[in-house]
């Protein structure tokens, strides 16, 4: 939910402001991690000394007059390194500080890997490719498309068949990489051709036989006239507050019981620090080495223009045309369902939603053939209905985005953002609707910055609320095996229990 800071906005963080998300557990930092050198060294250690002088500081002025009558005490090496840090601060809106103390990095690390004075890996030397995630790359559902990451490599490949042994086909990929906050890895897509329906397929990706495989994963294709099920997260972080979520999420992949997996937004709460992805990714392996993995951005992820989520995911668009082309926007159909994945998100941390990207909305959805899916969704991160704030969406909805949902019939739209979860009626201009898109708040699958409180009783709600719970869980969106039924169910993680649940028919 809270994104507060700029581009270089880490920097900003001081020690009375940031600390692990536990203080009882600290912040695990690899030996692969932190490459040691002296440029790294020093900037840590700079870091380390003026952390300890600023924990008696109150306001934003006070910790900006401490620091810079600090840099001028320091020897040369230590003023540098403190006056670039003076700078980025100056330029920064005071109240960009609240709330950084949620970021739970390893302090002088994140800092000086932000400031490119450190290299923080993404995996350990000569290991396996590593945060393998399937996604459906494009509308031929007879690809899947696979992305992954490695310390180095220049060659990418991916094996596959029916047979775990005898994966006969194989593809070439590519590789690409970026070096914001210090970040050091490559990054691995490649596509898997020629699959056809209803068939489990076996692969593997990596390099050569020479520099190592990963293991052998499966995934089974789309499956005509089959019951489809959906997980809908979003809003979950590589920290512990996701466990059960994970845990359940993998249960059911085992049991063969998730098809596809919807995660609009903040995904990891890397904030910049770039191995909190690193650790995300590897921790919901389990699950997007086995089904697709299909993302929309969070305002966590706009650092650096996005850069990171770009890089990262391999959604439609960027194979074939449609939507923004690097995965910002993009639309995608699955059995009788078409979705509309768009961006809420600015580059600076504010709700925005494009005039580009609302006429090209508006084209996708005005083009959909409802003969072979009749049923449209829309999933985005931040909401246009919350039933604490019924100011929480305005700006969206100035901007266009609720009318060109309204007047193209969509079904259902999917948000989060706010960390629990909320159904709503059929409803437009906060006006119950008959025919109006039905919205699900679905921000609570589990992060450090917690869930939102409890609510007040529902008949104190706004009309249009139609259920509200703050439990950590997910959701699960269910299309028929005849596409004529789609249900939804939020379940809470640590018990399995479902707190909501509700199914439409088309007539």
């Amino acid at each position: 939910m809270w994104s507060k800071f700029l581009l270089l906005a880490p920097l900003l963080v001081t020690g009375k402001l940031l600390r692990s998300f536990d203080e009882n557990e600290p912040v695990d930092v690899p030996d692969y991690v932190n490459v040691p050198s002296e440029e790294c060294d020093e900037c840590k250690s700079t870091i380390d000394a003026l952390e300890m002088k600023w924990t008696n500081e109150t306001t934003d002025a006070e910790i900006l007059a401490d620091l810079e009558a600090q840099c001028k005490t320091l020897p040369i090496k230590e003023r540098q390194i403190c006056n670039s840090l003076v700078q980025i601060l100056v330029q920064i809106p005071p109240g960009i500080f609240e709330g950084i103390s949620s970021l739970a990095w390893p302090v002088s690390l994140g800092l000086c890997a932000t400031a490119n004075k450190c290299q923080v890996n993404c995996c350990p030397a000569n290991s396996p490719p590593e945060q393998i995630h399937l996604s459906l790359a494009g509308t031929d559902r007879s690809l899947m498309g696979v992305t992954w990451v490695t310390l180095a490599g220049t060659d990418s490949y991916v094996k596959f068949g029916v047979d775990p042994n005898d994966l006969s086909m194989r593809n070439v990929g590519s590789v690409d990489t970026y070096t914001k906050a210090g970040w050091v890895g490559v990054i691995h897509r490649a596509v898997m051709t020629g699959l056809k329906p209803a068939t489990t397929y076996y692969y593997q990706v990596g390099a050569d036989d020479s520099s190592g495989w990963s293991e052998i994963y499966s995934f089974t294709t789309f499956t005509p006239g089959k019951e489809i099920n959906f997980a809908v997260i979003a809003d979950m972080a590589y920290d512990h507050n996701s466990d059960g979520t994970v845990a359940d999420m993998i249960e059911l992949v085992d049991q063969g019981k998730l098809d596809v997996v919807i995660h609009s937004g903040d995904i990891s709460y890397a904030d910049g620090y770039m191995p909190h992805f690193d650790d995300f990714l590897n921790k919901v392996q389990p699950i997007a080495a086995r089904i697709p993995y299909m993302v929309t951005p969070g305002n966590h992820e706009f650092g650096y223009n996005f850069t990171a989520y770009k890089s990262r995911f391999y959604m439609p668009g960027q194979l074939d045309e449609g939507g923004s082309g690097d995965g910002m926007y993009y639309s995608w159909n699955y059995g009788a369902i078409h979705f509309c994945a768009m961006n809420s998100e600015s580059p600076i941390d504010t709700p925005m939603f494009t005039e580009s990207e609302l006429s090209w909305v508006n084209y996708d959805l005005s083009n959909v053939d409802r003969t072979e899916t009749p049923w449209v969704f829309a999933h985005f991160h931040r909401p246009f209905y919350c039933a604490k704030d019924e100011d929480c969406g305005s700006l969206l909805v100035k901007q266009g985005g609720e009318e060109v949902l309204y007047q193209n019939k969509v079904d259902v739209v999917l948000t989060a953002h706010e960390h629990t979860y909320e159904r709503t009626y059929p409803v437009y201009n906060h006006t119950q609707q008959d025919g109006a898109p039905i919205y699900l708040l679905q921000g609570g699958s589990g992060n450090r910055e917690g869930n939102n409180g409890n609510y007040p009783p529902l008949d104190e709600l706004p009309s249009w609320v139609a259920a509200a719970y703050n439990q950590i869980g997910f959701g699960i969106l269910t299309q028929s095996a005849d596409g004529s039924e789609v249900s939804w169910k939020y379940i809470e993680s640590a018990t399995k229990n479902v707190l909501d649940s509700v199914s439409w028919v088309k007539k």
